[in-house]
């Protein structure tokens, strides 16, 4: 359903949290905004020709030299260079992908479906309610090409894990900076103090993102890393700040293909 993130935000720790990230309202009506995804440019190459063969014009007679020989075109420009529509199209995400219960250090995982796919950006369920959020301001997750998730439970502990395949992964992280930066504190509606730190940077796979989230009283993790075109993101419930930080190697060692 589209309310799935708001849900299991709500689910955490089971009990309600002071507030969603993002109200059911928000996440359909930003649903319908990214439904017409656009498709992902395909871009073409422009193949110059040259060198063919060349033609000589023989007048004259036998014993009279040939002219000179003339391309029959000219020399081929320099290319420019690929754009990341030319550099292939990106992966579907496999289940292979995802963490497996025993990659935690909980005991007792059990892993389930996130039901009707994974249609949200993860980061909406964390800056949806933020006034400076605009999603034109984030141009890449319109080109996500294939995403895939799971969540995770043990008694009172839970988590979720997105995996994402993008064109430009490099600048979907730049955008996951960015939307940090745009909010990092700000007060959801209804008076609960949202606050995102980023604590730790580039410590795994090709790039990596530690981050606490505080809401109220209550404290969350979200680990992002990259490998290659794959963005993957964890939710972790409660900490501690190192389980989640140690969890990021191994999210990218399942991203490796």
């Amino acid at each position: 359903m589209s309310e799935q993130l708001t849900v299991l935000f709500e689910q955490l720790r089971g009990n309600q949290p002071p507030t969603p990230f993002l109200t059911p309202d928000q996440i359909r009506r930003r649903g319908r905004q990214r439904n017409h995804r656009q498709a992902i440019a395909a871009g073409s190459a422009v193949l110059a020709v040259a060198g063919l063969g060349a033609g000589w014009a023989i007048a004259g007679t036998a014993s009279e030299p040939p002219p000179p020989a003339t391309p029959l075109s000219p020399p081929p420009s320099p290319s420019a260079s690929p754009s990341p529509a030319d550099l292939g199209r990106p992966p579907s995400v496999a289940a292979s992908r995802l963490l497996r219960p025993e990659d935690f250090p909980v005991g007792g995982v059990r892993a389930s479906e996130l039901e009707d796919g994974v249609r949200e950006w993860p980061w909406v369920s964390v800056v949806g309610g933020c006034p400076e959020y605009r999603p034109a301001d984030y141009p890449t997750v319109t080109n996500r090409h294939d995403a895939r998730g799971l969540r995770y439970a043990a008694a009172e502990w839970d988590a979720w894990e997105i995996v994402e395949s993008y064109p430009d992964a490099v600048a979907n992280m730049a955008d996951v900076r960015k939307a940090i930066a745009t909010c990092p504190a700000y007060t959801y509606p209804g008076g609960v103090d949202i606050e995102q730190t980023v604590v730790a940077e580039r410590f795994a796979g090709d790039d990596a993102l530690l981050v606490r989230l505080r809401r109220g009283a209550s404290i969350d993790y979200m680990v992002a890393v990259r490998v290659g075109p794959l963005v993957a993101t964890v939710m972790y419930s409660d900490g501690p700040e190192s389980a989640a930080r140690d969890l990021a190697p191994v999210v990218a060692s399942r991203l490796r293909p």
